[in-house]
């Protein structure tokens, strides 16, 4: 794989599904989401999902149809997804896409889990 390295960490906590991602989110690595988040979203119908994307490193337009399809799947039963910690190239690789208005975007996990006001 060398370059294209995606590790992705999930943690369950209060009802709020954490989903760090660590390395690169294309076109070659997005098939991890779709077996290993996805699954586990619909198996448990989860509602609040964090994306943490302090440690990735780069995105192309697979990565971000990805994160908007995540979004849609909790749309269905009306929960939200929210993006954290988004570094300057997060910032600019989102700004002119559709993920910018699908998203709540905060600083960190704690501010995530205010959005969520659960």
């Amino acid at each position: 794989a060398g370059d294209n390295m995606l590790k992705i960490d999930m943690e369950f906590r209060k009802g709020i599904l954490f989903i760090r991602l660590c390395g690169k989110l294309n076109k070659y690595t997005v098939h991890q989401i779709d077996e290993n988040v996805i699954p586990v979203i619909l198996k448990h119908g989860l509602k609040f999902i964090v994306v943490n994307v302090d440690k990735l490193e780069s995105i192309d337009s697979h990565g971000i149809e990805t994160l908007i399809k995540l979004n849609e799947l909790v749309s269905k039963w009306n929960g939200k997804t929210t993006l954290c910690s988004l570094n300057k190239y997060m910032k600019d690789s989102i700004y002119n896409t559709d993920l910018k208005n699908k998203y709540f975007e905060t600083s960190n996990e704690l501010t995530a889990i205010e959005v969520f006001k659960i």
